[in-house]
């Protein structure tokens, strides 16, 4: 399989080829004359005759569905983006096909497809581009959703500093997810003062103590400040 990826990364006809055309070649109900006219489907058809059990059917559509998000850019891009990921032990190609194969939805695939795209642009390094690939792996995507909410949360507790009246808080349980996935991180905060509480007159109760609550300060980390940056690119489509 590895070969025929390779094909269909490299071709210069990847940009004319849909999800619905994937559909009709796995289903063995393509014609001729498009074959002709796209090519490459040729490697996409070798494939499917090579592999043609449920399970390879699954992968040959997830592969495509990571494979169709490079279709804007150019094949030399593509290229390059596979060699970047070379080492002595396996291939940029090999290394992209074990990375889907730990992806369990069509929908990671399609995210997983926008990262590698943003690595063949080169708006992201190697580096940002692992830590990235196994982040979309390991989460449950609707986890990372939550965080432009508490990006925004963030946002406003730092503009009501200086204010009298705190309306925004951050909770735990809201985005307990993101703290599990290292995007956020927890700090203590000063405690408050504790003060005694004197009563004002014989009606009133006994002297009581206030304060010396601790406030939980909520800071994203070097990988949520990662996702975030990138956040718009890799989810385009805020209702997906």
């Amino acid at each position: 399989m590895k070969e025929e990826f390779n094909e269909i990364i490299k071709s210069k006809d990847l940009k004319e080829i849909t999800i619905e055309l994937v559909e009709k070649v796995l289903d063995d109900n393509i014609g001729i004359d498009l074959i002709k006219e796209i090519p490459v489907l040729k490697s996409l058809i070798v494939v499917r005759n090579t592999y043609n059990s449920y399970t390879d059917r699954i992968f040959i559509k997830k592969a495509m569905n990571v494979l169709l998000e490079l279709s804007d850019t150019n094949w030399k891009e593509r290229v390059e983006l596979t060699r970047d990921l070379d080492d002595e032990n396996s291939s940029g190609s090999e290394k992209i096909l074990m990375a889907i194969d730990n992806l369990e939805t069509y929908e990671k695939c399609k995210v997983f497809g926008r990262l590698c795209k943003l690595k063949a642009l080169e708006e992201i390094d190697l580096f940002e581009f692992k830590r990235l690939t196994k982040l979309i792996q390991d989460a449950y995507l609707d986890d990372l959703k939550l965080l432009p909410s508490f990006s925004s949360r963030l946002e406003l507790i730092k503009k009501e500093k200086n204010s009298l009246i705190e309306k925004n808080k951050i909770y735990m349980d809201e985005f307990y997810p993101l703290i599990v996935l290292g995007l956020i991180y927890q700090e203590q905060g000063e405690q408050t003062p504790i003060e005694k509480v004197e009563p004002l007159s014989y009606k009133d109760r006994d002297p009581y103590y206030k304060g010396g609550e601790i406030e939980i300060l909520y800071f994203m980390s070097d990988l949520g400040s990662l996702l975030h940056l990138f956040y718009n690119n890799l989810f385009p489509n805020k209702n997906e």
